[in-house]
């Protein structure tokens, strides 16, 4: 009578086994977990100019073209009949920023609805908002192969900026030489006949100061009052497609913790749900996918990546100014990734339960 629990044990051991990934984290993180989207809510009173619905048009074309996964959604109210959430924004914006204005929000995964950033219903602030220096150079440098790209915010005193730039490439170049990638990577490789990626790790600075990069800024520190008030040097490990690991300040700028980030992202990804790991998302709307040029998730039976360019811009749509969206459409956006996670749950629990069902009924054919 134990047959059935063993075949109901083997076959759960089967399914761990298929969703194990042996992928270093920052491998597979720029090939598969697509940055989520962030929220622009477009407050407008009344009539626009020219100029004003071009913008918007500008803005959506963020949401829907030339993105496997759209960086921004896009969601436009007039301030005479706001509610929900996009109400509580406005309450919150309207007293230092007249309509219409925008405003961005952290993407609705991360159940934060902090404004990052307000400006003007301008063309200045689509260009802010959507990319800066900083940005682009990230994003080149991990499509270029880095496994991360360390942002380094200089503080206030000069000294320690040296101490911790000086800190950060010493041991960024140790690690460099030092960390392995592990055994199931390498023979998957070596089965694959590919070459397993050179370990590169880089400093970026960002001058707080720069006007560019207000809205970079604050995206990296509104999530955190210490990090928002720090006058000190702050370091943020940026990986995959423009995701932060982690802020850090004061005495974790250290060889332990620099190391522990290290071999977070060098190490296998034990888990392969993007959400369950460290982090959160920049707003750096490239075509990420399009810019791979050799991928290294062996063991994951996935099809091939496809793209447009990378770092392309997108080009006018061949449509019209869209109708404002409706009030909840930021609220009710539907994560592919949580769907397709509780169907295949789904099909294996059926599957599990006939197979069971079936075993049940062989061996009652069989006492009787």
């Amino acid at each position: 009578m134990r047959k059935p629990w063993i075949i109901w044990m083997l076959m759960l051991a089967s399914a761990g086994a298929a969703l194990a990934c042996s992928t270093p984290v920052f491998r597979y993180a720029i090939e598969r977990w697509e940055a989520d989207p962030y929220r622009l809510m477009i407050f407008t009173d009344g009539e626009l100019t020219t100029e004003q619905q071009e913008t918007i048009r500008d803005f959506k074309k963020y949401e829907r073209f030339g993105f496997r996964q759209p960086p921004l959604m896009v969601q436009q109210a007039d301030i005479s009949a706001v509610t929900n959430l996009s109400a509580t924004v406005w309450a919150e914006i309207s007293t230092n920023q007249a309509a219409p204005a925008v405003a961005l929000l952290y993407p609705s995964i991360m159940r934060d609805h902090s404004v990052v950033w307000t400006d003007d219903l301008s063309a200045n602030a689509l260009n802010r908002i959507v990319m800066s220096p900083v940005r682009l150079e990230t994003a080149n440098r991990l499509l270029g192969g880095d496994a991360a790209v360390w942002l380094l915010i200089p503080g206030d005193d000069p000294a320690e900026n040296d101490s911790v730039r000086k800190l950060l490439d010493t041991q960024l170049r140790q690690l460099e030489e030092t960390v392995e990638y592990n055994a199931d990577f390498l023979a998957l490789a070596a089965e694959a006949g590919a070459e397993v990626p050179e370990l590169n790790f880089s400093v970026l600075e960002v001058d707080r100061s720069d006007s560019q990069e207000s809205v970079l800024m604050a995206m990296l520190t509104r999530l955190s009052p210490e990090a928002a008030e720090h006058s000190g040097a702050i370091v943020i490990p940026v990986f995959g497609q423009g995701r932060a690991v982690v802020l850090m300040m004061g005495e974790y700028i250290a060889d332990q913790y620099i190391k522990r980030v290290a071999e977070f992202l060098t190490g296998a990804c034990s888990c392969e749900v993007k959400s369950l790991n460290p982090g959160f998302d920049i707003l750096i709307p490239v075509d990420w996918i399009g810019g791979i040029t050799e991928e290294y998730v062996f063991d994951a039976e996935l099809p091939p990546l496809t793209g447009p360019t990378a770092l392309e811009t997108p080009q006018e749509p061949p449509v019209e100014l869209l109708p404002a969206p409706e009030e909840e459409r930021i609220e009710d956006i539907v994560h592919p990734e949580k769907s397709l996670f509780w169907s295949v749950l789904g099909v294996f629990g059926i599957a599990v339960l006939a197979a069971m069902a079936f075993t049940g009924w062989l061996l009652l054919r069989k006492n009787h």
